[in-house]
């Protein structure tokens, strides 16, 4: 499922639920000597103080959603979007093009045989157009009820309305190019499933290399 039309470079996408092990993989990854791009700290990056998205965030909401120190009051901000959908479209036709553009940064300094793209919200940001081929940690949504209350020290009813308001595991793993179950007993036994996966994706990547060389000839 080749989605990449932008890089040269071949991009894993790497997503997955709440509470399904993509931190762990992404250490694994680490290890194995990839470049991870976190879709994540990338958001926080393109509204980090003195940046032209909170420029424009606090030209639109105005400085209530500011920090006394000038930064990002992200709570003030998410109480605001969630209860106004015209709010959050806003905000997301702000943001997406600016984490988009410096994703693709990223990517172009990017070293190594190949790039992971971390995303959870890989689907519903659009970022699977960079990637080459997309990697699904799945986990059964009980599983995932009990990690968030462990990791959150939420209630269930909590945890559970986080559950269901993902996307849904269907779409998730019917969308992506392989599927990897992290019911692992420890994190240890994951990271080892991950670093078995690498050089298969070295093949991937080394292959694509080899193409996109050829069409040039």
């Amino acid at each position: 499922m080749n989605h990449n039309t932008t890089s040269k470079k071949w991009i894993l996408g790497l997503t997955g639920g709440i509470c399904s092990g993509k931190s762990t993989a992404t250490e694994a990854f680490i290890e194995c000597g990839c470049t991870v791009i976190d879709a994540d700290i990338v958001a926080r990056e393109v509204v980090v103080k003195g940046s032209i998205g909170l420029n424009k965030i606090v030209a639109h909401f105005g400085k209530d959603v500011l920090n006394e120190d000038g930064t990002l009051n992200r709570a003030k901000l998410r109480t605001i979007v969630f209860s106004n959908t015209e709010e959050r479209n806003f905000l997301n036709n702000l943001l997406h093009p600016l984490i988009h553009n410096l994703i693709l940064e990223k990517i172009s300094q990017a070293q190594g045989t190949y790039t992971i793209i971390a995303a959870p919200l890989l689907f519903e940001n659009h970022l699977e157009k960079f990637t080459n081929y997309v990697l699904c940690m799945d986990i059964d949504e009980e599983t995932q009820i009990e990690r968030t209350i462990l990791r959150d020290n939420c209630q269930r009813e909590i945890a559970e309305k986080i559950v269901k308001a993902q996307l849904s595991r269907e779409y998730k793993t019917s969308h992506s190019d392989e599927v990897l179950l992290s019911n692992f007993a420890t994190p240890e036994l994951l990271k080892n499933k991950i670093k078995a996966l690498h050089p298969k994706y070295v093949k991937l990547a080394t292959d694509f290399s080899n193409n996109s060389n050829n069409t040039k000839l």
